[in-house]
């Protein structure tokens, strides 16, 4: 089963969690994206945005690990890079998500090898983007 959703029938929390769970386990291909986001008239920002959010508030929670909360976010900017970023912009807060979940992928040459570097940068810039946007529910 393809990941056939789209903005008309994102309805429940549960299809949140179904999407979630899909873009979480490995990048997918450009048209198995496409099928969240279809949707004729607009570009679905706020479904981006509360994806967004529910990936950061469910890493935060331990619910997710580093690796799905980074393939959600690479998912996301991934489509919507080569399908809208001439025509929508890609909202501020699922902009600092991607962002903090890609400063987690690497270690950097002043790093302690045995630290994780989602524990040293992924975990405090979602932390700090939380604060940042203290009401931030998928609503």
């Amino acid at each position: 089963m393809g990941l056939v959703f789209s903005l008309h029938h994102l309805k429940s929390n549960f299809q949140m969690e179904e999407i979630l769970k899909k873009l979480s386990v490995n990048l997918e291909s450009n048209d198995e994206v496409d099928m969240i986001f279809r949707n004729p008239k607009i570009f679905p920002t706020k479904l981006v945005e509360k994806l967004s959010i529910q990936t950061a508030l469910k890493y935060l929670r331990n619910e997710i690990s580093f690796l799905e909360g980074d393939y959600i976010m690479n998912n996301i900017y991934g489509f919507w890079l080569i399908n809208f970023s001439k025509d929508y912009g890609f909202s501020q807060i699922a902009w600092e998500c991607y962002e903090a979940f890609d400063a987690g992928e690497y270690y950097r040459s002043e790093d302690d090898p045995n630290l994780d570097p989602a524990e040293i940068y992924t975990k405090p810039l979602l932390e700090e983007l939380v604060t940042k946007y203290k009401n931030l529910k998928p609503k």
